[in-house]
């Protein structure tokens, strides 16, 4: 009976996220150097605001809900986690590796992706459908074929970014940045360009 709960107990706890205490305690007991591995955990709901996450591996990881603001993410290993309805407002997401990761709904208002070293984000395939990148600085980032319906990028700086096949329908990109983006083969069914920065180029556009 005994042993029956000691595992019944130890399968609970297995399936619990990981709280911002675990994190810290992880942080605290690493060098600078090592790169903390969180591959496929469970992070839901986490407060990992304002943390130095740098060089994490959360590749497959369920961050669902958790609070990043003003965290550093840069060269984070975000593959194919899930993030979505996640706060990142503020967040440093420098060579953030994000391919096909879930971001649906998240909150990215006055993010900054780009790094003077020449580091490129790469959110390639990324799910953004609904978010809120508003005020962020994503220079140079790869967004190729991305999900970005209905989002919200309103006065982003998005100059040399590759939005190439992505889906823009809806998306309001007002007082943004674009200038020698790639858009070709973008759809850009019902996007917004008010108040560009500066005019976009049919070439930009075309295949």
């Amino acid at each position: 009976m005994l042993e029956k709960i000691i595992t019944s107990s130890q399968t609970l706890r297995d399936n619990m996220p990981l709280t911002r205490r675990d994190i810290v305690d992880a942080l605290i007991k690493s060098p600078y150097t090592y790169e903390l591995r969180f591959q496929g955990v469970n992070l839901s709901g986490a407060d990992l605001s304002k943390l130095d996450l740098r060089y994490i591996n959360f590749k497959y990881a369920n961050m669902q809900h958790c609070k990043l603001l003003g965290s550093n993410l840069s060269w984070c290993c975000l593959e194919r986690a899930d993030l979505s309805h996640a706060i990142l407002d503020g967040a440093q997401l420098l060579g953030v590796k994000s391919l096909c990761a879930n971001m649906e709904g998240a909150q990215l208002r006055n993010c900054n992706f780009e790094d003077p070293a020449g580091s490129r984000a790469n959110m390639e395939g990324v799910n953004l459908k609904g978010a809120n990148l508003e005020g962020s600085d994503m220079g140079g980032v790869n967004l190729r074929v991305a999900t970005l319906k209905n989002a919200n990028l309103q006065n982003c700086d998005l100059r040399a970014a590759v939005l190439a096949g992505a889906d823009l329908e809806n998306c309001d990109l007002s007082g943004s940045d674009l200038h020698e983006a790639n858009l070709r083969g973008a759809n850009l069914k019902d996007a917004a360009f008010e108040l560009m920065l500066t005019p976009l180029h049919m070439s930009q556009t075309i295949r």
